[in-house]
């Protein structure tokens, strides 16, 4: 590992796995044989244009110097309401980083979502109009709707051999789920036009060229049997999954729990959620009042104004037309109502509970001091 500000992995178990990283170590980033000019000189380092890899960077973008495996790690865990500096428990934030336990519990459902198949390469999704989404979230990660794709980015430390051995090589399913997830960024780069896709869209380490890549990828298949999968968590023996199939699984088998928020609740406005779930309902009326309005002007021609079969069919559709859209306006009614209550309840409740919890821990830092 380059740079002599980086910070030193620390050993995270002292036994010896016998699953290795599924490629060469390799230095990350690479030690260049060249140096790298800045569109401004002074915002580098030595201040002449060039960047020096064993000094903290001063980057003039996000793609100028590469970053190391521990310098590519965020600052704060992705937890919502405990998070803790990544690199003080650098263990626990790849367990958290790396799971899908939410996938796997409905493994046996996903073929409603996806293909067995491997994933599209990335030029294809742009062929088809899909927008890049990125995720931080692995159980996000090749998940499709609408005409977006959400993807998590590779970062450096995923490329390194050092941090392979002493964080993921010792747990069999982090083991399995990193292998799984360095497979689909090789179905996703396939081709030297994906990885220029990739580096615009900021999902894969600035240094990698389509040269390392390449060995990198024959490297990793020499390790990794790609058609058998046995080696890489279940999950990843679907390709891209649609969200909606997915949220429709959750609500259904975790009704008690997710009926309201499924997998992924993507509504923050009452007004988006109804244009979505509601909008065809809209078309159908319009279909009603084309029907009333040929009803309507065939009840004032001949022969159709005498005929007592035609009228009744009228009057019956008339009825039908303002039953049902009382119904629909009863039944959005109390679908607001449930949502509206139970967000609320659910938010009251979020709140006193955490609120505790921040005393409680507030009490035991002032009673350890």
């Amino acid at each position: 590992m380059a740079g002599d500000n980086s910070v030193t992995i620390a050993t995270a178990h002292t036994s010896v796995s016998t699953r290795q990283p599924p490629f060469a170590p390799r230095d990350i980033p690479p030690q260049p044989s060249f140096t790298v000019a800045a569109s401004h000189p002074s915002s580098l380092p030595n201040g002449n244009g060039t960047a020096d890899y064993g000094q903290v960077p001063v980057l003039d973008s996000a793609s100028n110097i590469p970053l190391t495996d521990v310098q590519s790690l965020p600052t704060l865990s992705a937890n919502t309401y405990e998070p803790f500096l990544v690199n003080t428990d650098i263990a626990t934030f790849v367990k958290e980083d790396l799971n899908l336990e939410r996938l796997n519990r409905i493994h046996g459902h996903l073929w409603m979502c996806g293909r067995p198949n491997r994933a599209r390469a990335l030029h294809r999704y742009k062929m088809l109009q899909m927008e890049v989404l990125p995720t931080q979230q692995m159980d996000l990660h090749l998940v499709r709707f609408s005409n977006k794709l959400i993807i998590k980015p590779l970062a450096e430390y995923m490329l390194s051999h050092d941090f392979w051995t002493q964080y993921l090589c010792e747990d069999e399913e982090l083991h399995k789920t990193a292998c799984g997830f360095l497979l689909s960024y090789i179905w996703l780069l396939n081709t030297p036009l994906d990885l220029k896709m990739a580096h615009e869209l900021y999902i894969i380490p600035s240094f990698v060229t389509w040269h390392w890549w390449k060995a990198f990828v024959t490297e990793f298949v020499e390790h990794i049997d790609i058609r058998a999968l046995d080696q890489v968590n279940k999950r990843f023996h679907f390709g891209d999954l649609r969200l909606g199939r997915i949220n429709s699984i959750y609500r259904i088998r975790y009704a008690t729990t997710h009926f309201v928020r499924g997998y992924l609740y993507g509504y923050n406005r009452y007004v988006v959620f109804f244009q979505r779930k509601f909008s065809w309902i809209l078309i159908v009326f319009v279909f009603f009042s084309l029907v009333l309005a040929a009803m309507q002007v065939g009840a004032t021609v001949n022969p159709l104004q005498d005929d007592n079969a035609f009228l009744t069919t009228c009057f019956g559709f008339v009825v039908f037309s303002m039953v049902s859209v009382a119904a629909v306006l009863g039944i959005v009614g109390a679908i607001f109502l449930f949502i509206f209550f139970f967000n609320m309840v659910d938010a009251i409740t979020s709140v006193k509970h955490w609120t505790r919890r921040r005393q409680n821990r507030a009490e035991e830092r002032k009673n350890r001091a």
